[in-house]
């Protein structure tokens, strides 16, 4: 079989390429964006959350609840975070349904902890990487002794699949039991679920 001909090569200009480019300095952490257009206490949403996220990139600003104002959307089903934790940080166990969670440790230790009860464990080194498939309830703690950083990418078929975070049945219990029925529908409201 004959190799396909390959189509010409682009050039983009400089101020082109900048808007393509992520400068970490600029971003803000996701839980701010979330504290003022949605009303969700900042203490809420990092207690579901890590304590600072920030989107690189996403698929739109409305593929899932991870996904508000990042620094660059792409029509590509992949999303770009760095959770950025102190230590003992780590968001509640949870599970994606549609897509799959990949993280890499770049600075610092991350126990990552999966099953329903998160029963099973693992610790990532840095520069370590795990695939968590779709449906298996996950979470990660920073187990080092200063803050450390965690990337976090996200894959999906469609820009719809990104709205299926939920957290499981104890998880949600305790939440609601903290914070109470009105601020888990807001979380609900921007694509998050808590099981029963």
């Amino acid at each position: 079989m004959a190799k396909p001909e390959l189509p010409p090569t682009q050039t983009i200009s400089p101020e082109e390429m900048e808007k393509l480019t992520v400068r970490f300095k600029d971003l803000r952490p996701q839980s701010s964006y979330y504290a003022k257009d949605s009303g969700i206490p900042t203490e809420a949403y990092t207690s579901i959350a890590a304590r600072t996220l920030y989107t690189l990139m996403a698929p739109s600003q409305k593929a899932g609840p991870m996904s508000a104002k990042p620094a660059i959307v792409t029509g590509e089903n992949l999303s770009v975070i760095i959770a950025e934790c102190p230590p003992g940080d780590k968001p509640m166990l949870h599970a994606h349904f549609h897509t799959v969670e990949h993280f890499f440790c770049l600075k610092g230790r991350f126990l990552i902890r999966w099953g329903d009860h998160g029963e099973h464990e693992t610790v990532l080194e840095p520069y370590d990487l795990i695939r968590v498939p779709k449906a298996v309830c996950r979470d990660f703690t920073n187990i080092s002794s200063e803050t450390a950083l965690l990337l976090v990418l996200i894959t999906g078929a469609a820009e719809a699949d990104y709205n299926d975070i939920a957290f499981s049945p104890e998880e949600s219990k305790k939440f609601k039991a903290e914070f109470g029925e009105s601020v888990s529908e807001k979380l609900e409201s921007i694509g998050f679920s808590f099981m029963k």
